[in-house]
């Protein structure tokens, strides 16, 4: 003869079951992935070829000005140089609109998700970060990632989104400091607000509310180029 399931240990099945049912079908759906704000490039210049990103922006591109400053994009949007910061590494491309108003593209804050194509890579690559401070010089910022692993050649020009989902400014560079006992990893950003102004006339500053922290040392660009054969 089969035992017996006691009455309240059956019942309290039939409810939990019910309650999954529920929770799963009440579940809010997950959100869906945001657009691609990044696009490959892939250069050649004298003596040399070289990969990097260039980030969407509303109707043009944006990247960080060594990205096409040695070389021509063979592979990728086909973009030209517009206007150019070159002390602030920024460039901005064909479509974009270096006029644009600062005050209409938010300062990047809080949490936010970084997008690139590391060096060789076909696929692009998304980490996730929190916006740490301010650089000793303006107008770069340092965003601490998540990511256990440094940034690697390819990302600089690669794009940044806000919380909101907002692209707020350009992958530049990347370094490495020991932080509560061991090794973060940081990526300076050039904020679209920050190149806007600048490119306008305004001479770049940085917000003082975030001073006080120890700061990576000088950003590494890493290097994505290879001699051509």
């Amino acid at each position: 003869m089969r035992p017996l399931i006691p009455a309240t240990l059956a019942a309290a099945t039939a409810t939990a079951a019910i309650v999954l049912w529920i929770t799963q079908e009440d579940a809010p759906p997950r959100p869906p992935e945001p657009d691609p704000c990044a696009e490959r490039v892939f250069l050649e210049g004298e003596g040399v070829f070289s990969w990097g990103s260039v980030t969407r922006w509303r109707d043009g591109w944006l990247t960080a000005h060594h990205v096409v400053a040695e070389g021509r994009v063979t592979t990728g949007p086909s973009v030209e140089t517009l206007a150019v910061l070159e002390a602030t590494d920024f460039a901005f491309l064909t479509g974009s609109d270096p006029e644009a108003d600062p005050a209409s593209v938010p300062y990047p804050a809080g949490p936010v998700i970084l997008e690139g194509f590391p060096a060789r890579a076909t696929a692009r690559e998304r980490l996730t970060g929190e916006v740490y401070a301010p650089d000793t010089v303006p107008p770069g910022l340092w965003i601490i990632l998540d990511h256990p692993e440094p940034l690697v050649g390819g990302f600089s020009g690669g794009c940044v989104r806000d919380g909101k989902g907002r692209v707020v400014a350009v992958i530049m560079g990347a370094s490495t400091m020991n932080l509560d006992g061991r090794p973060r990893h940081f990526a300076r950003v050039i904020p679209i607000r920050a190149a806007l102004s600048e490119v306008q006339g305004t001479p770049p500053t940085a917000p003082l509310a975030l001073f006080g922290k120890p700061l990576p040392p000088p950003p590494r660009r890493p290097d994505p180029r290879t001699p051509l054969p």
